[in-house]
């Protein structure tokens, strides 16, 4: 049984040192390292006052989302779209895999979502994680695996606290965590968000087939977007691309990039 095709992060290095060699002007740094000591790559694009966050892989079995981000800043560094003049205006950072570690477990056909440490990454934020706690006992979770463990404390794990890290130096405007699946935008986080938001994720709504939508129960809490909104009361979602079951399968990929860049490009504007 021959491995499906992933995006792992070997592929991810392979891409962005094509990427670096053909945009040397473009800055690719590291914004801490995994538990087993993998980079976690970042990608700046466009100098613009407004500062713009996508991250993508929280979770092991979402790598697609890694692709969508590299083929993104790709396209971006071209200026196909006619990008160059979005660039102006706006800031973009780009990680594009936070969980290389979980990715690495996935890819082994794993149903894996979490780090190395069994860590769900998405529920280990600062953002009513007291309640993530509460609900992993419902689920029957009482300790590390393959989802939904919240960890021991908030920003417990390196990556987690790489990204927060990251946000809290960088005064972001707005920031976008891309997962996988369901086509859906979770703009809201407890009733924080700005009125910004919802404008936002109406104007997504206009220019893709993504819909608003509220998660419900655990899934609620402990993310990066909740702690964003929570933190700095500016507009912060979830994208969830795609359809069908994790991992999606490659050859989703050229389709979901169609249906998700219009919103990307929006969230520049």
């Amino acid at each position: 049984n021959p491995m499906k095709p992933v995006y792992d992060y070997r592929t991810l290095i392979t891409d962005l040192t094509a990427f670096s060699q053909k945009n040397p002007q473009v800055p690719v740094f590291s914004i801490g390292q995994s538990l087993r000591g993998k980079n976690l790559y970042a990608i700046k694009l466009g100098s613009g006052h407004k500062r713009v966050f996508f991250n993508g892989a929280h979770h092991g079995m979402e790598w697609l989302t890694a692709k969508l981000l590299m083929q993104f800043a790709q396209d971006l560094a071209d200026g196909a779209y006619g990008t160059s003049a979005l660039l102006d205006g706006c800031s973009l950072y780009l990680v594009p895999m936070v969980n290389p570690d979980g990715v690495e477990i996935a890819a082994t056909g794993k149903k894996w979502q979490a780090n190395a440490r069994g860590v769900d990454l998405n529920h280990n934020y600062d953002a009513l994680w007291n309640l993530s706690k509460e609900g992993e006992a419902a689920l029957g979770i009482t300790g590390p695996g393959p989802t939904r463990f919240s960890g021991p404390y908030p920003e417990s794990e390196p990556e987690s606290h790489a990204v927060a890290n990251f946000t809290r130096l960088n005064h972001f405007d707005l920031v976008i965590a891309f997962h996988s699946q369901g086509e859906v935008i979770y703009w809201d986080f407890c009733n924080f968000a700005p009125d910004k938001s919802f404008a936002y994720a109406k104007r997504f709504e206009t220019v893709s087939p993504y819909r608003m939508d509220s998660p419900e129960g655990v899934a609620s809490y402990g993310g990066y977007k909740d702690w964003f909104i929570k933190t700095y009361k500016r507009p912060g979602f979830t994208v969830e691309i795609g359809l069908g079951e994790n991992p999606l399968p490659m050859e989703d990929f050229p389709k979901i990039y169609q249906r998700t860049l219009p919103l990307m490009l929006e969230a520049l504007k």
